[in-house]
């Protein structure tokens, strides 16, 4: 409300999916958008009885989701680059 010039989107994702996955959702959005300034790597999660799916949520989905983006923003590829501003759950980096 404060710029209307600037877009503001959500897409719902589920971060634990392949990285085949994730490119086929990023190209449907590159698509639709034709650049992403900002990644936000969000998702966190802490369960003891699911050690499985907390490895998978924190640590694999932000390395697949992050290699997945990378095919549109290399710049060594020609790519315009991006951020990514990682504020996931602190156990994603331990």
């Amino acid at each position: 409300a404060i710029n209307p010039k600037v877009t503001v989107t959500f897409y719902p994702y589920d971060v634990t999916v392949s990285v085949a996955e994730t490119t086929k959702l990023l190209k449907t959005i590159f698509a639709s958008l034709k650049t992403i300034d900002l990644l936000i790597n969000g998702a966190g999660i802490l369960d003891d009885y699911q050690i499985e799916r907390t490895i998978a949520v924190n640590f694999t989905g932000t390395v697949n989701t992050t290699t997945a983006i990378m095919e549109f923003w290399d710049k060594r590829k020609g790519g315009p680059g991006g951020v990514i501003a990682n504020i996931c759950s602190v156990t994603g980096s331990s």
